[in-house]
């Protein structure tokens, strides 16, 4: 179940505080038609609406730290903003009105700005440690899209996994991309000298800490992103065993 404007509209009023409640408001009302957006807690019984919520306010702070990232270098180009939608159209099977959301968002970000920090401190304040760290490796995984890794957009990327509050060695993306490859140990975010009982536990960490079962109030969507992850991580574990006879 992806992004529909008139369901979240339903019971918008806990997402229209903060940094993104300007950006969210304007973009959600443009959906809803038939029903002013509720500034109440919203009915917050139905889970459907509670979801959506969530995998909103997830994908507009997605889209605010990507847009920060557009702006690092001082210039926005527009193969950059289509590389955002080809995530969400590609990665994520994003189509329709959920798209047009996505669409919707970028423009609003790049016209009133980001104020990364403040939106970064109520990411943090908000989510859990596992949403934050999806968070993250999304954010990842559109700034690798090109094979190229600008290091104002690595500036801006560490600046926003700190203020997020996650732990750089959990964050497997940002190792592989400075490593160069996929190889197995920087996956578990150690070197080839890491002893088996440091192996072990550093899999079962992460292999926690990735479980997609963790992020499923997200939607179908980002569940199934979060196992990709997830089975990263135990195919670079599985290699390092069979290598070592483990």
């Amino acid at each position: 179940m992806a992004l529909q404007g008139k369901l979240i509209g339903a019971g918008l009023g806990w997402l229209l505080g903060g940094p993104l409640g300007a950006v969210i408001g304007g973009v959600i009302g443009h959906y809803v038609k038939d029903a002013p957006l509720s500034e109440g807690p919203g009915p917050a019984d139905d889970p459907r609406v509670r979801q959506q919520q969530e995998e909103l306010y997830f994908v507009a702070s997605l889209v605010g730290i990507l847009t920060a990232m557009l702006n690092a270098d001082g210039e926005v180009k527009r193969e950059e903003v289509r590389t955002i939608r080809r995530f969400f159209e590609e990665r994520l099977g994003y189509r329709g009105e959920s798209l047009d959301i996505v669409r919707d968002l970028i423009k609003q970000f790049l016209r009133k700005g980001v104020d990364l920090d403040a939106l970064c401190h109520d990411v943090a304040r908000r989510c859990d440690y596992a949403t934050r760290l999806l968070l993250v490796e999304c954010l990842i995984d559109v700034a690798r899209a090109d094979g190229h890794v600008h290091p104002a957009e690595e500036a801006v990327l560490r600046r926003a996994i700190a203020g997020l509050g996650v732990n750089p060695s959990d964050v497997t993306g940002l190792r592989t991309a400075a490593a160069g490859n996929g190889r197995a140990y920087e996956v578990l975010g150690l070197g080839p000298d890491a002893s088996d009982e440091e192996i072990k536990r550093a899999y079962r960490e992460l292999a926690k800490k990735y479980h997609p079962d963790r992020v499923a109030h997200l939607g179908e969507e980002f569940r199934e992103l979060a196992h990709r992850k997830f089975l990263e991580i135990q195919e670079a574990y599985d290699r390092i065993r069979a290598e070592r006879g483990m």
